[in-house]
């Protein structure tokens, strides 16, 4: 029998950013669809206090939008939009990842590796449930919106352009920003 194993990118995408990042952890992928809520668990073994630490981690993916016909006139070059989601409690980081083109002109199916970036927005979990309560229909933020979006120009930073009745700084949430933070969730 021949091993298959597949996830999609950007679950691999966020391994390879908290491997990277995280010293003295492993990234482990649950082989089970049933687990709902977790995409990824970051595992430390404390020696001296013989102790084992995860942490739980759910990853959403957004496809990049590029300006195009009537768009054109977007403030920002890229755009991700997720769908609303329900948040897990087994969760205790949601990750959001964008994959995109650092130049979408030059596209073509000869792409080689200098030509994709990654962003991601790290979110606790209740950091992503208040950040849910609020995504908002812009017309009338009584409603909530189906779906939430982000604007980026591709130079670290990034703001909420699509949920929120204004347009949000949303800087601090992208993952350089945060690894201390979710290493400190080992404690």
């Amino acid at each position: 029998m021949q091993p298959i194993f597949t996830m999609q990118y950007g679950e691999f995408a966020v391994v390879n950013e908290l491997s990277d990042k995280i010293k003295n952890a492993s990234v482990f992928v649950p082989a089970s669809a049933q687990e709902k809520g977790i995409d990824l668990l970051l595992y430390r073994y404390d020696k001296e206090r013989d102790r084992h630490s995860t942490v739980t981690v759910q990853v959403k993916m957004s496809r990049t939008y590029y300006p195009e016909g009537k768009r054109k006139q977007l403030k920002y070059p890229f755009s991700l939009w997720f769908n609303r989601f329900d948040i897990q409690d087994n969760a205790d980081w949601y990750i959001l990842v964008g994959i995109y083109a650092l130049d979408p002109t030059k596209l073509d199916s000869r792409a080689k590796g200098k030509t994709w970036g990654k962003i991601m927005l790290a979110f606790t979990r209740e950091e992503m449930k208040e950040f849910m309560t609020g995504v908002k229909q812009k017309k009338d933020p009584t409603k909530e919106d189906k779906m939430f979006g982000f604007g980026f120009d591709g130079n670290k930073k990034i703001f909420q352009t699509r949920g929120c009745a204004q347009e949000r700084d949303m800087t601090q949430h992208l993952i350089e920003n945060r690894l201390d933070e979710i290493e400190a969730s080992f404690q």
